[in-house]
């Protein structure tokens, strides 16, 4: 965009150049007289004829001047316009580095406790591994009747979790003392958990 900008800026500068060389062409050919004057258009008949060439020229000489006066205050207007529109581009584009930066900063600030959630949880999950297989050699060495009983009575998720931890005959002989109905939800918990 800003050499965009840079290339009107020089194109309008070459124009305004151009019409300077132009000016100063026109200037001359106007202060000189020439030996063969140019047929002008009849003056009225109340106008004495040198008063009208005189006229004449003054409005030719005028026209002249204010061609480059009208170019250069609407290249100065143009000038102008594209300023603003480039400090607009300036203004808008801190604001958007500033709202880069701060997103940065936010998704780094967002790692950071994902990766303290992560560890925290890791930190429970083997804290609730190792309740787990405490638990399951307190069961495995109680009677099997009475683990049983025991086992009915935790929710499922903890009984998966001790089922998964003991050994498997000892977890064996205690199923056959759950009712089906609790097995089966251990089975299904110790099956979901497993494809976590």
């Amino acid at each position: 965009m800003k050499k965009i900008i840079i290339l009107l800026q020089i194109l309008v500068l070459l124009l305004f150049l151009a019409k300077i060389g132009a000016l100063g062409e026109v200037m001359k050919k106007t202060d000189v007289p020439s030996a063969t004057p140019a047929p002008l258009a009849r003056p009225p008949q109340d106008v004495p004829p040198r008063a009208a060439a005189a006229a004449e020229k003054t409005a030719a000489g005028e026209d002249a001047r204010t061609k480059p006066r009208d170019l250069l205050t609407s290249l100065e207007a143009k000038r102008n316009e594209l300023e603003k529109k480039e400090q607009f581009i300036r203004t808008e584009e801190q604001r958007l580095l500033a709202l880069k930066k701060e997103i940065v900063e936010k998704i780094d600030l967002l790692r950071v406790q994902e990766e303290k959630l992560n560890a925290t949880a890791e930190v429970q999950k083997t804290a609730e591994n190792k309740n787990f297989k405490d638990l399951a050699k307190v069961l495995e060495a109680a009677p099997a009747a009475k683990a049983g009983v025991m086992l009915e009575q935790l929710d499922v998720k903890t009984a998966a979790g001790i089922t998964m931890n003991m050994k498997r005959d000892k977890a064996g002989a205690i199923w056959g003392y759950l009712s089906p109905q609790k097995a089966v939800e251990i089975t299904r918990e110790i099956t979901r958990s497993g494809k976590r």
